[in-house]
């Protein structure tokens, strides 16, 4: 009797329905496997892995970008030349599938009074797909050398990327003039958004997000991984460059193994060292601890001195201030990398009189620059020894900017490696720090970003060192 009950839901209709459809899901999901792109083979099992879900964020930033050569216009045949448009360049098919063209021709029939002279002309930009009618997307007049930009959209899955979403994108175009009767031009595409994603090792968050240029496919991406520690005292990290190159992050080397077809998920190798750990020379400046010693050139004297010599001259029981930040000049607001500077709001013998005040013995004050003004060697100090120093925050003092302001620029010699002792020393780029350490070079108060209460922080190192007392924490 239980044999033949077997047999007959064995052979039941509803069952071989619910079996047959159970067999088709698995099939059907071994055929959406999701497929990798190998970077690098070979690398050992046991290397530490860093698995990395990726998705399309949109957002305002560009992860992908690319140009278009110069191309120059053609005549167009007297047949074909309709609203007296005679010169046509073709751009190709861009990103979003559509072919890109544009008719030119010079407005003559407009007569515009300029002083530089530069005549209008007009355009109209066309698009089309295989097989369709080409549309008009833009149409009026325009000055050369201007960019005129197109918007667009692109379906993620269309390219490859994990988002059933549309991504905005811009088409943009540049006309200008070859000769008299001709015309050149260039594009440039980019997608907005970005693509990111993030995993958690023991003490922090290992952020990665990808960019492309010339084409979206994964083995054409550039990398960039940053690692957030979630202890504060422990610095971030950060590292970029091509996905196939091996990239230095904390203690450790790692590449990046594979890489989903559809750059929905990377994984990490680490092929030496250890992500968990944090070099010694990683780790933030900590109160009552020993500052670092360093050497550094004097822009006044002119020698090289030490952490160990500006120690030596305030004594055992003196104190020694080191302020990172330019000196307050003529205002500089950004140097010639594009970078903020570190500008101070205060003059030197103002900071100086808050350092000094009520102290019996005043401390050693070493201001240490990345800009530096030739007038101050001779209006302010020369043939005076001014109480405080002046160092380059780069370990050659040449890479310094020397600005003349008699005359409207400034001197730097480039170099490969800048060596900056504000990155030695782990501190913020691009900020006014103040450091105070004792005459035994210990630590006793830091401040990594005073520019905004400069005089403040100036006043409460005075009753520091007034009262000899550490701060509270």
């Amino acid at each position: 009797m239980k044999s033949r009950k077997v047999t007959a839901v064995a052979f039941n209709p509803v069952f071989l329905i619910l079996l047959l459809a159970a067999l088709h899901v698995e099939v059907w999901a071994e055929l959406r496997e999701k497929q990798w792109d190998v970077l690098h083979e070979q690398i050992p099992e046991s290397s530490a892995r860093y698995s990395v879900a990726l998705r399309y964020v949109p957002q305002g930033s560009t992860f992908y970008s690319t140009s278009g050569r110069d191309v120059e216009s053609v005549a167009l045949p007297e047949a074909e030349q309709i609203d007296g448009y005679i010169e046509h360049i073709d751009f190709g098919t861009a990103l979003d599938g559509y072919a890109y063209s544009v008719l030119l021709r010079d407005a003559r029939e407009l007569r515009l009074i300029n002083r530089d002279g530069r005549r209008i002309h007009r355009a109209r930009i066309l698009r089309s797909r295989q097989n369709e009618m080409s549309e008009i997307v833009r149409e009026g007049y325009f000055f050369l050398n201007n960019q005129i930009e197109i918007p667009f959209e692109v379906p993620g899955q269309q390219l490859t990327l994990p988002t059933h979403e549309s991504i905005p994108g811009t088409f943009s175009i540049n006309i200008y003039g070859h000769d008299p009767y001709s015309y050149r031009g260039s594009f440039h595409t980019r997608l907005k958004g970005s693509l990111t994603g993030s995993a958690f090792i023991e003490d922090a968050d290992l952020k990665v997000s990808l960019s492309y240029r010339e084409s979206v496919q994964p083995n054409n991406a550039s990398v960039n991984l940053a690692l957030q520690p979630f202890d504060k005292e422990v610095p971030g990290d950060s590292a970029s460059g091509k996905i196939t190159d091996v990239l230095k992050l904390r203690s450790a080397k790692l590449v990046a193994e594979k890489i989903a077809s559809d750059s929905s998920e990377i994984v990490l190798a680490v092929i030496h060292g250890d992500l968990r750990q944090v070099p010694k020379e990683q780790r933030h400046l900590s109160v009552n601890k020993h500052v670092p010693n360093f050497a550094r050139v004097d822009l006044i004297r002119r020698q090289l001195l030490t952490l160990e010599d500006f120690c030596k001259k305030a004594g055992r029981k003196g104190w020694v201030v080191l302020i990172f930040g330019d000196l307050k000049r003529q205002p500089v607001d950004h140097d010639r990398r594009g970078q903020e500077t570190m500008g101070l709001t205060l003059d030197e013998t103002v900071m100086l009189e808050i350092l000094e005040k009520d102290l019996k013995t005043p401390p050693v004050v070493v201001f240490v620059c990345r800009q530096f003004f030739f007038s101050d060697l001779y209006e302010r100090w020369l043939g005076r020894d001014p109480n405080f120093y002046i160092v380059a925050d780069y370990g050659n003092p040449m890479d310094l900017w020397f600005w003349f302001p008699f005359r409207r620029d400034s001197y730097h010699r480039p170099s490969g490696k800048i060596e900056t002792l504000q990155e030695q020393l782990i501190l913020p780029e691009n900020k006014v720090s103040i450091l105070l350490a004792n005459g035994e070079g210990n630590l006793v108060y830091i401040n990594v970003d005073a520019g905004k209460q400069l005089a403040e922080t100036l006043t409460q190192i005075n009753g520091l060192m007034k009262d000899s007392k550490s701060p509270k924490k």
